[in-house]
């Protein structure tokens, strides 16, 4: 594939904070073959008018508006309007390298997807530690599995894959990660991680923010698996998130080890990580 049209999708909802430094990351590209796709989810904010003031100075942006509330929506909108052989996604709160789309691309030729990584932007106690246990997660990591490891922020599938899939799930507000991953893994599509090309994110950073975060994923999590139990329990996804009583409840035996091993500091930042998914699930039990 010689010189691909590329979309890159943007979903966004008050997104004022951050919006304007994703794209200038993204229209200052060493790549020049693409269009960026901005999907507004309904903001309250400044949001279209920085997206109007980015689209006077260049031509790449097109600003879609989507009514129905959620991710997923907003995903599927830039998805079916994209005109690209390969669609690109990032978020709103994300900075992309200069090299970004190049880089993506060109490992994409031999593989169905690529998923890059991703690195804190500020230097601060709960990003520090998010970071540690995101790269002991991928240290072993296959190079092909996407089941449970799709994201998003820094993502690339050729847009016939996507089709074939049928693209982003509306029905979920938040999880389509998940979603993904388990189309990808349902139909055997095989994702090549890149740990070298890494997108900077702006991660919650405070106890609340951090606490929120994972109770909300959480719920999300348990509310996808439930619609696709059947394929999940072939697979170690349940077990990898926590979902059975096994893994649910040896999290807290777990803690002394993680105390010895790693020191408290980062035993209270797993401790807090632990217990807000476990609510997140347990909300979601408790609604069935």
């Amino acid at each position: 594939m010689k010189n691909p049209k590329i979309s890159v999708i943007i979903p966004v909802y008050n997104g004022e904070n951050t919006l304007k430094s994703c794209l200038n990351s993204v229209v200052n590209q060493t790549y020049k073959n693409y269009e960026i796709i901005v999907v507004d989810n309904n903001s309250k904010d400044n949001t279209k008018s920085i997206i109007n003031e980015f689209q006077k100075k260049n031509r790449k942006i097109k600003y879609l508006f989507e009514s129905k509330r959620g991710r997923g929506a907003a995903r599927y909108k830039g998805e079916i309007n994209a005109k690209g052989e390969i669609i690109l996604m990032t978020d709103s709160d994300c900075i992309v390298p200069v090299n970004w789309i190049e880089e993506m691309i060109k490992t994409i030729e031999n593989w169905d997807v690529v998923q890059g990584f991703e690195e804190p932007i500020s230097d601060n106690y709960w990003n520090r530690y998010r970071h540690i246990t995101f790269e002991e997660k991928y240290k072993n990591e296959k190079m092909q599995d996407p089941l449970g490891k799709i994201d998003t922020k820094n993502f690339a599938i050729k847009t016939s894959i996507l089709k074939k899939i049928g693209n982003t799930s509306r029905k979920y507000f938040s999880g389509n990660d998940t979603y993904l991953s388990i189309k990808l893994t349902e139909n055997n599509f095989k994702v090549r991680f890149m740990k070298d090309i890494k997108v900077k994110h702006f991660h919650p950073s405070s106890l609340k923010a951090v606490f929120n975060k994972y109770i909300y994923r959480a719920r999300w999590t348990a509310i996808i698996s439930k619609d696709h139990k059947n394929f999940l329990k072939k697979t170690d996804f349940l077990k990898d998130t926590c979902q059975t009583p096994k893994t649910f409840f040896k999290f807290f035996p777990g803690l002394f080890f993680t105390l010895i091993k790693k020191g408290p500091r980062y035993t209270f930042y797993d401790f807090i990580v632990g217990i807000s998914w476990r609510i997140g699930l347990l909300v979601e039990w408790i609604k069935k």
